[in-house]
């Protein structure tokens, strides 16, 4: 997994965010845009942040999502330029699915579990 920081976060998405990275074989910090297209070209598996704002995801998602994979914010949930911020790309649904369940983000309230 790749994140731009352990800065980008604060409150209780510092403890989504450990149970995520206790989940992954490693965690990498800094790249940015870079991780986005590290993941989209296959070479990680998954990217996690928060604090973005629509500048920063809205065209990562295209290209993500072009090469098969999926991008939404931590309930799952579409990015729009209304999302909180709060990203997590995978190079597949299953990833993607293991990410938000490792997060525990409820989709219907956006409330932890």
């Amino acid at each position: 997994m790749n994140t731009t920081g352990p800065d980008l976060f604060a409150g209780e998405d510092v403890h989504s965010f450990a149970r995520l990275s206790a989940a992954v074989k490693d965690t990498l910090y800094g790249g940015d845009g870079y991780a986005y297209g590290l993941l989209a070209g296959g070479f990680i598996d998954l990217v996690a942040e928060a604090d973005l704002k629509p500048y920063d995801f809205c065209a990562l998602a295209p290209v993500v999502e072009g090469a098969g994979g999926v991008m939404t914010d931590w309930r799952g949930k579409s990015l729009t330029v209304d999302s909180d911020g709060r990203v997590v790309a995978a190079g597949d649904g299953a990833v993607h699915g293991l990410a938000l369940d490792a997060l525990g983000m409820t989709e219907a309230s956006g409330e932890r579990s």
